[in-house]
């Protein structure tokens, strides 16, 4: 668990500042090569990044899930929990992704001249806003999922 959730945050890092590198490489060319080629390597990153953040709540969602069912004397609000985390982390999280897409293809699309520049600030102005917006809440999600598997689990680290 622990494992997943830091290569989380190293892979959202990592996607921050792609994102950014997309924005400075739009306006100032840096990439010699092919302007798209960094879009599609931020790509790989940037989508790889928020799948990891959202199989990481499904895998811990089902963890939490069937460790309720093997001791019933917990109930079952810690999974009402780890359900509401999810409902609150997923919108953004799809969102972020969704407006990265279409960034990125409208940059493609701006580089060999069949739309208008500002359609892409658009994209990315609305990309950078729901990043901020989904990081913040992943990273409140993962505290809350850590504060869940730590007070489900405690009855066990005392009693040994």
């Amino acid at each position: 668990m622990w494992f997943f959730m830091i290569l989380s945050y190293i892979m959202v890092v990592f996607s921050g500042i792609g994102l950014g590198l997309i924005g400075l490489n739009h306006y100032f060319d840096f990439w010699a090569r092919n302007h798209i080629t960094l879009d599609l390597l931020v790509s790989i990153i940037f989508i790889a990044a928020q799948t990891l953040v959202m199989f990481f709540f499904v895998g811990t969602g089902v963890n939490v899930r069937e460790y309720l069912e093997s001791h019933p004397e917990l109930g079952k609000v810690l999974y009402q929990q780890m359900f509401s985390i999810k409902r609150k982390l997923y919108p953004p999280t799809m969102m972020v992704t969704i407006l990265f897409m279409a960034m990125v293809i409208l940059d493609g699309l701006f580089f060999i001249g069949k739309v208008s520049e500002w359609w892409f600030h658009g994209l990315y102005i609305g990309t950078i806003y729901y990043f901020y917006k989904a990081t913040k809440v992943q990273h409140a999600s993962f505290k809350k999922s850590t504060e869940i598997v730590l007070s489900m689990t405690k009855s066990e680290r005392s009693d040994s």
